[in-house]
């Protein structure tokens, strides 16, 4: 009862229910307590022998369908998920309810610090135990998983989807409890970790970090390019490779082969000269 809002605990009471309201978990999951909450607003729709204050889940199925073909006749919002949530008994699930009917019913909104979520499991009660107290992976299952919801499942794939759900979200919270406390898992800090973060100076621009970043790099002058005066230079002619030799230097290219291949040196040397011939002497290395 404490989890509810002191309006809603007065408007509660002042109903006057058969059944005195001690643990909102348990009182409202078969859902005769909301049918009897609905007849004082809408007597002639809701008649109380048509509803069973049983524990059983066929009670709260049956009364629960009853339930919900009123709530869409009148075009209540009551969240399907905490509807679920209630007949097995979630935590919190029930309270969520209350809440709901309250503002559906008396147009009044209740006042939380804290807006509550529609996430039924008992997270927030494990991160108030120690490590070493909190629930394992199969813990979590049973704690979150209820036997009414194996015997009402749609099917298996379902079931493994609910499975599935729980187990990620105790792998997020096993994540969260390696960050909170790494001296326990053993865990040691990375060379990013270690490196000294940069002060980060507050009222410098983006102008003001492009010229510290650059302040290094010193331009040098137009007048530093100039060449001295006592440097001298020489033209190197390249040959590039791929290209083919001009027409005229391949008869030298063959003669030079070809001395090179006979290991004899032909200088011509002229003798004498005539109108008719020139005479050649050759001579031998």
């Amino acid at each position: 009862m404490n989890a509810l809002p002191r309006e809603v605990l007065k408007w509660l009471q002042s109903l006057d229910l058969s059944i005195s309201v001690k643990n909102p978990k348990w009182d409202f999951s078969n859902g005769y307590l909301v049918a009897e909450i609905l007849s004082w607003y809408h007597p002639k729709e809701i008649k109380m022998h048509s509803y069973n204050n049983g524990t059983s889940i066929q009670s709260k199925i049956l009364n629960w369908d009853l339930l919900e073909t009123f709530f869409k006749n009148k075009n209540y919002t009551i969240d399907g998920d905490v509807i679920e949530g209630t007949i097995h008994c979630k935590s919190a699930a029930a309270e969520v309810l209350v809440e709901q009917l309250y503002t559906t019913l008396t147009n009044r909104p209740t006042y939380r610090l804290t807006p509550r979520t529609h996430t039924f499991n008992d997270l927030s009660y494990q991160s108030k135990l120690p490590l070493h107290a909190r629930a394992t992976a199969s813990t979590a299952i049973k704690n979150n998983l209820a036997n009414t919801e194996l015997e009402t499942g749609p099917d298996t794939n379902h079931l493994c989807n609910k499975t599935q759900q729980i187990i990620s979200l105790h792998l997020q919270h096993k994540q969260h409890q390696r960050i909170q406390d790494p001296d326990r898992f053993g865990i040691k800090p990375t060379l990013g970790e270690l490196r000294p973060k940069a002060r980060i100076i507050p009222g410098k621009d983006c102008a003001a970090k492009s010229q510290t970043s650059t302040a290094g790099r010193k331009s040098r002058p137009v007048s530093a390019n100039k060449v001295p005066e006592n440097v001298q230079f020489v033209e190197v002619k390249v040959k590039q490779l791929g290209r083919d030799p001009p027409s005229d230097n391949i008869a030298q290219l063959e003669q030079k082969l070809n001395n090179n291949m006979y290991g004899t040196y032909q200088p011509t040397v002229s003798l004498g000269e005539s109108k008719e011939f020139t005479a050649v002497a050759q001579h031998s290395r």
